[in-house]
């Protein structure tokens, strides 16, 4: 296992969720309230926006709002990270000079994977020119949806592209690449965070991961885990994981809907509506499930609405 870092990009980065009205226009008001929310819980950064946070549906005047409104009001409590992943090379450079003007302390990025998966030099010649265009660190974001890298491409990257120092790491066997990463890259990669809601946390912190970025829906209980795990108490961490592991399930099944139900109920945004296409509904079945889970941990979320 590698040392702590003393690096501030270390914890829970919560992503919030981008909340809707009914008629699926961007709600202001709970996007305001979900900032507020994943700073309040615990969450040690936040990562906006982003895959859980429904970038892919987001025009870029709503993006640029999103970046504007996420560093007024986290208001340097804790560090920001921009979503500026982009369906092409300056698609993505033009997000991430607005995220950067805007104020956030570094940028998140998948390689542009539009028509089809960039080869090995489209992918350097991408973050090449992504880190002339910004001086702040850039985050790769390695997942399986994308352009999948390997460890060895990952650390070269890291190893030869100037502001490329960090990488969110959520391929399938993520804890093995993420142990070979830092192996591989030594000091050239200054942190590795998981991704799949914090599923494997506890064995990520133990390979040496610095972090995870979940949705920021159970952020006060993903920061727990996280921060009995900095204290040693891997004992008490692990008892609170595999309580939440029903719940893990779920979000596997239904993603953003998931999130944003959590919201709904935990008093956070108005309404829990996704955007169109692809609008998932939770059947009464599943909201009878979620309202036994949720009595289940009840204990455990610590932030309440006032």
């Amino acid at each position: 296992m590698t040392p702590k870092s003393a690096d501030k990009y270390r914890g829970i980065y919560g992503i919030p969720a981008t909340p809707f009205n009914e008629d699926e226009t961007l709600d202001i008001r709970s996007l305001e309230s979900v900032l507020n929310f994943s700073v309040e819980n615990g969450c040690h950064g936040i990562v906006m926006p982003v895959m859980a946070s429904e970038y892919q549906s987001l025009t870029d005047t709503e993006r640029q709002q999103v970046f504007d409104l996420t560093v007024k009001v986290v208001d340097n409590r804790i560090p920001t990270v921009a979503g500026v992943s982009g369906i092409s090379n300056v698609h993505s450079i033009e997000l991430a000079k607005y995220a950067e003007g805007a104020g956030f302390d570094s940028i998140i990025a998948m390689p542009p994977f539009n028509l089809a998966q960039p080869s090995t030099a489209e992918v350097l010649t991408f973050f090449e020119q992504l880190s002339d265009a910004v001086i702040i660190p850039i985050w790769i974001q390695n997942h399986s949806a994308g352009a999948p890298l390997s460890a060895k491409q990952l650390a070269e990257l890291c190893e030869n592209v100037e502001n490329v120092s960090y990488v969110k790491e959520e391929t399938v066997f993520a804890g093995q690449l993420a142990t070979a990463l830092l192996y591989l890259a030594g000091d050239s990669v200054k942190g590795v965070m998981g991704g799949m809601g914090c599923k494997f946390l506890v064995s990520e912190f133990n390979r040496g991961i610095c972090g995870n970025m979940p949705a920021s829906h159970f952020g006060d209980i993903h920061s727990k885990i996280w921060n009995l795990l900095e204290d040693g108490d891997e004992t008490g961490a692990r008892e609170i994981h595999t309580r939440m592991a029903p719940l893990n399930n779920y979000e596997s099944l239904y993603g953003m809907r998931a999130f944003k139900e959590i919201l709904y109920r935990r008093g956070v945004i108005t309404s829990p509506t996704t955007r169109s296409p692809g609008k998932k509904e939770l059947d009464k079945f599943d909201l009878a499930e979620y309202d036994t889970l949720l009595a289940s941990i009840s204990d455990l979320m610590t932030w309440k609405a006032s």
